[in-house]
C-alpha cells in the first residue's frame, strides 16, 4: 500500500515537472503547471519518504524526479567568504557608491492597509516604492497616511481594478515613456540619487497566464525585456511579474542582463515565496521581484514584507550601485609618414 501511495504522489508531481522542463510557455495550462513546480517538489519528496518505508529501490527511483525539481528551485550558489549581515546593519558602501532600498508591493486592487504600507516604508527606510494594482481612491489614502513625508516625489498611473501602477521616490523623478504593449500601467522614471548619475526605475505588472491571457502574458514579458535592453545606464525593475524562474520568458529576461535580487543578494530568503499570502494560506510561488541591471550593481539583501489587506507579500531589496566614470578613449596612433 505504501508503494502505491508513493507512486501516486510522484505522478501528481509529474505534470508540473514536465511543464517546467518545457519552459512553462503557452499553450495553457503549461505556464500555470510550471508555476506549481515548488509545490510539486514537496509532493515528490513526500512520495520518496513514503516509498522509503516500503522499498529502497522504489525510493531511489522516485528520487530522480524529486531531485530534478529540487535543483530547479535551489538559488544560485552564494560566493564564499561573504559575511551575512542583518538588513538594518548593512555597512555604508562608502564614497562612489549608493545604497538603494527598493520595495515592491501588489496592493490587491487598492485594498491594502495604506497606513501599514507607509509604516513599512518608514521602518525599512525605503528609497523607491513600486506599487501595483494602484487604484484612484488609494492615492489620497496613501497621502493621508503621509507617504509624501518619506517619499516626496512620485510618478503615478492609478487605474480601476488591477491595472494601475505607481512609483514613489526620495529624489526628484523625470517621467519617461511607459513600457509599451502592456495592459496594466508600466510607468518609468529616471531618478538622480547622486549628481549626474541617473538610475531608471520601471514598474511592471504583466497579465497572469490564465486561459485566454497566456499568449498576452508571454508577449508582455517579451515587451518588458525589449524595453529594458534598449535602455542605457543602471536600471531597477520591480513589480508583480506573474512569473518565476520556472518560466522560460522570465529566465530570458534575466539572461538579458538582470539580476533577481532575491537570488543574487548576500542576505536572502529562500524560497522567498510571495503569493498567495493569508492567515491560513501558505505562499507557494515567488511572483514578485526586484531586478537590477547586472553590470552596475551588487545586491546586499532581499526579504519579503507582510502588509495587511493584500494577497501578495512585498519584496524589499537593498542594492548597492557603484558609480563608474566614463571610459577614456585613447587616441589612435597616426601612421608614421613614409621615408
Amino acid at each position: 500500500m505504501s508503494g502505491v501511495v508513493a507512486v501516486a504522489l510522484t505522478v501528481v508531481a509529474l505534470p508540473p515537472l514536465a511543464a517546467r522542463a518545457a519552459g512553462g510557455e503557452p499553450p495553457d495550462p503549461y505556464p500555470r503547471l510550471a508555476a506549481l513546480a515548488p509545490l510539486a517538489t514537496l509532493v515528490a519528496f513526500a512520495g520518496v519518504a513514503v516509498a522509503a518505508t516500503a522499498s529502497w529501490w522504489l525510493a531511489l527511483l522516485l528520487s530522480v524526479p524529486a531531485l530534478t525539481l529540487l535543483v530547479w528551485q535551489l538559488p544560485p550558489a552564494r560566493r564564499t567568504g561573504e559575511e551575512i549581515v542583518p538588513v538594518a546593519q548593512l555597512p555604508d558602501p562608502g564614497p562612489g557608491a549608493l545604497t538603494l532600498r527598493v520595495l515592491t508591493l501588489n496592493v490587491m486592487g487598492g485594498s491594502a492597509d495604506s497606513a501599514a504600507v507607509v509604516r513599512a516604508v518608514e521602518r525599512h527606510r525605503v528609497d523607491v516604492l513600486v506599487v501595483q494594482e494602484l487604484t484612484p481612491d488609494m492615492v489620497p489614502r496613501l497621502a493621508d497616511a503621509s507617504i509624501d513625508t518619506r517619499l516626496p516625489y512620485s510618478h503615478l498611473d492609478p487605474r480601476p481594478r488591477p491595472y494601475g501602477t505607481g512609483l514613489w521616490a526620495r529624489w526628484p523623478m523625470t517621467p519617461l515613456p511607459p513600457v509599451p504593449g502592456l495592459k496594466a500601467a508600466a510607468p518609468r522614471a529616471r531618478i538622480r540619487p547622486l549628481d549626474g548619475w541617473p538610475v531608471t526605475v520601471t514598474g511592471v505588472h504583466p497579465r497572469p497566464p490564465m486561459r485566454r491571457n497566456v499568449r498576452r502574458w508571454q508577449q508582455e514579458l517579451a515587451a518588458i525585456r525589449s524595453a529594458l535592453v534598449n535602455t542605457d545606464g543602471p536600471q531597477v525593475v520591480a513589480g508583480d511579474f506573474n512569473a518565476s524562474r520556472d518560466h522560460r520568458p522570465f529566465r530570458d529576461l534575466l539572461a538579458a542582463g538582470f539580476l533577481d535580487c532575491a537570488d543574487a543578494a548576500r542576505r536572502r530568503p529562500w524560497p522567498g515565496f510571495t503569493w498567495p499570502t493569508g492567515r491560513w494560506i501558505p505562499a507557494v510561488m515567488r511572483l514578485d521581484h526586484v531586478l537590477v541591471s547586472a553590470d552596475s550593481a551588487t545586491v546586499s539583501a532581499s526579504q519579503v514584507i507582510r502588509v495587511p489587506g493584500t494577497d501578495h507579500r512585498g519584496v524589499l531589496a537593498v542594492i548597492q550601485l557603484t558609480s563608474r566614470p566614463p571610459r577614456a578613449t585613447a587616441p589612435r596612433a597616426r601612421p608614421s609618414p613614409p621615408g
